[in-house]
């Protein structure tokens, strides 16, 4: 394993169990593709620390080949059981620095519990007057109620591009128990429908007859209005295919429906 060259984004959330847990998301940026299990690595504590902020490093198991010098994001979602008494934050360490993120804890029973600490929907922030007051959302990021799985979609691509990445071209990235999975334009494809745009991506293909796995996310339209974030609910769905042989008749595809907490984001170009 390897840390991750940089981190991102830290968002924390408490849940509200008996002892509470924490949920921490982390998002970074790696050297090229390949990349597999993403995870946080807690340092090793004989007292607690004394400021109450705990670290953890932000690893993931490298590609066998060498990897290209495209930069290509990463992200995962850390469940840490049980939260200790007198936690006040945590440090994510990487190749390059660290980041740290506090927890808040008189806002604990305030908050969604999908959605982290700079997602919540009591503080929306708003355009300001010099902007015009209705934009498209420029990055949606959804969490499973489980907190296992996260997928974060930019119907055109804002952030940092890879070597082979076009400008406005679309990105999908996908953590959880099936692998990380980023995809890019062609990749995606978008179909419009009643129920919204039906945003799919396939994990694993094989032959005909071999077994393979997609996935399929409902993007409802999204008003901003004159805020630069909104919460929504919507769906994904796992479709799995065990190969189209003669021999087996039935079904030849089986669904597993994801219930998903949405934000969606306007995210200014500076």
């Amino acid at each position: 394993m390897e840390k991750v060259l940089e981190v991102l984004d830290v968002d924390l959330f408490v849940l509200e169990n008996h002892p509470p847990k924490l949920r921490i998301t982390a998002s970074g940026n790696i050297p090229g593709e390949g990349w597999k299990n993403p995870r946080l690595e807690p340092f090793a504590f004989i007292q607690p620390p004394p400021d109450g902020i705990y670290d953890f490093d932000f690893v993931a198991d490298p590609p066998q080949e060498p990897a290209t010098h495209a930069i290509t994001p990463i992200g995962v979602v850390h469940l840490w059981d049980p939260l200790p008494p007198g936690a006040k934050g945590v440090r994510i360490h990487v190749k390059r620095d660290s980041k740290k993120a506090l927890l808040d804890n008189s806002e604990h029973s305030e908050r969604n519990p999908g959605l982290g600490n700079s997602e919540r929907p009591e503080r929306n922030p708003k355009l300001s007057n010099s902007q015009h007051p209705k934009r498209n959302p420029s990055r949606f990021t959804f969490v499973d109620q489980e907190s296992v799985k996260r997928v974060v979609f930019f119907p055109q691509a804002s952030g940092p591009l890879g070597a082979k990445e076009k400008p406005q071209e679309a990105s999908l990235e996908y953590t959880g128990p099936e692998g990380h999975f980023v995809f890019r334009g062609s990749q995606i494809t978008q179909q419009q429908t009643v129920a919204g745009t039906l945003v799919s991506v396939n994990f694993r293909s094989g032959a005909a007859d071999e077994p393979s796995m997609d996935f399929a996310l409902i993007l409802p339209p999204v008003e901003l209005g004159e805020e630069l974030r909104q919460n929504f609910k919507t769906m994904g769905i796992l479709i799995h295919s065990r190969g189209f042989v003669v021999d087996h008749p039935g079904a030849q595809l089986t669904y597993e429906a994801v219930n998903l907490e949405g934000i969606a984001e306007y995210i200014p170009v500076l």
